[in-house]
């Protein structure tokens, strides 16, 4: 019998909260917003602060929940203006 938060074989999974939907899911389902030391908001495993999304198809409804709720900008630590909302739309394909 394992332990809730781990494998059998004892290590301990990696899950991530989507800031979205607050769904816990394994880093390989959801998609991650970084950001980066001049304030922008990039995709994938960069440095400095992250989030996690959910991945396709929930994406759209997510990041909208997530800006809705002021949820990304308390992930990341910084205010993240409506033109950089805005590219983040658009690079999501919204």
């Amino acid at each position: 019998m394992t332990r809730r938060g781990t494998t059998a074989s004892g290590r301990a999974k990696r899950l991530r909260t989507c800031v979205g939907c607050r769904r816990r899911a394994e880093p390989t389902g959801l998609i991650r917003l970084h950001r980066g030391g001049d304030g922008t908001v990039g995709f994938g495993a960069g440095p400095g602060r992250g989030a996690w999304l959910c991945g396709p198809p929930a994406t759209g409804a997510c990041l909208e929940t997530a800006i809705r709720r002021r949820a990304l900008e308390r992930a990341l630590r910084h205010p993240i203006p409506t033109t950089e909302i805005e590219a983040l739309r658009a690079r999501l394909g919204q």
